[in-house]
């Protein structure tokens, strides 16, 4: 069973790569700040950012895993 729905066609969405252009054409995957995840000091821990793609509309969701 797929993991993520798109919400508008209800049809199953599929995990697709991506990279944000960074200095001198490096590329990163982009992370965000957990606090579901102890990191240092009580701060939370980094998460990165998984991209889905609906096959049939084109919306994209990026979801924390």
């Amino acid at each position: 069973m797929p993991r993520h729905r798109c919400p508008d066609c209800d049809v199953a969405m599929e995990e697709v790569d991506y990279s944000t252009a960074g200095a001198a054409g490096a590329t990163a995957r982009a992370r965000i700040d957990d606090p579901r995840k102890s990191g240092t000091l009580g701060v939370g821990g980094m998460t990165y950012l998984e991209a889905y793609l609906c096959a049939d509309c084109g919306l994209v969701r990026f979801y924390a895993e």
